[in-house]
């Protein structure tokens, strides 16, 4: 699989939860960490290990413990880092800790194509995501595939986070969607059935498995 810059995970399950449509859909909500750009968070861990008091490994711990009150905006990107930087004993700058939690992508460039020709053709596309604060100045700035989106919800500013059915309300809602004619792409199993339970056409991606993806998704297009 072609990627660029930095690390990455091991693949989700493979699979996908098809929905049967009567008409031709040309609306996409993706999701973006392991669909569109690959994340490891053991990139930041290793580059913070120089510089902290515990293993990287009990230390990457201690930081996904914190992830989800980030990510779902219970606490600020500066109270994150004064939280983490105390339970692993990192001494350093706050500038230096913020860029290695940000810097941790690879871009997906067989679904960036997929994504530029469907918006060549006219599809509207939209972003679902939990992430946070550090992470999206960082991805929207490095990777331009980001511009060709034209709604975005994120959880970190919809104090939700998937799977919870309330940010599929909020973000069918917020994005005036019609489900039934919305293909909406996740790596999770769950958050695909989540997803589905919402009324959307939901299609699990594998980051190793592009071309099973390209053959179900061809169903609805």
């Amino acid at each position: 699989m072609a990627l660029l810059m930095g690390g990455l995970t091991s693949p989700p399950d493979s699979g996908s939860l098809p929905l049967a449509v009567s008409a031709m859909s040309h609306t996409f909500l993706f999701d973006i960490g392991n669909v569109i750009i690959a994340f490891d968070f053991g990139i930041a861990a290793r580059r913070l290990a120089p510089h902290i008091e515990i293993p990287a490994d009990e230390a990457l711990e201690e930081v996904t413990q914190l992830s989800v009150p980030l990510e779902v905006g219970e606490i600020s990107t500066d109270e994150f880092i004064e939280l983490a930087s105390d339970r692993i004993g990192f001494k350093g700058s706050p500038d230096f800790f913020r860029n290695s939690i940000a810097d941790i992508f690879e871009l997906n460039v067989p679904i960036v194509h997929f994504i530029e020709e469907q918006k060549k053709s006219g599809a509207t596309l939209h972003l679902l995501s939990n992430t946070n604060e550090i992470h999206v100045p960082f991805f929207e700035a490095n990777y331009p595939v980001f511009d060709l989106f034209e709604g975005r919800v994120y959880s970190h500013e919809a104090k939700l986070m998937k799977p919870d059915p309330a940010i599929f309300e909020h973000t069918i809602a917020k994005l005036k969607l019609e489900p039934e004619k919305t293909i909406y792409i996740d790596d999770k199993l769950e958050n695909c059935e989540a997803g589905k339970e919402a009324g959307l056409i939901s299609i699990q991606y594998d980051l190793d498995d592009h071309e099973s993806f390209l053959a179900e998704v061809t169903k609805y297009l």
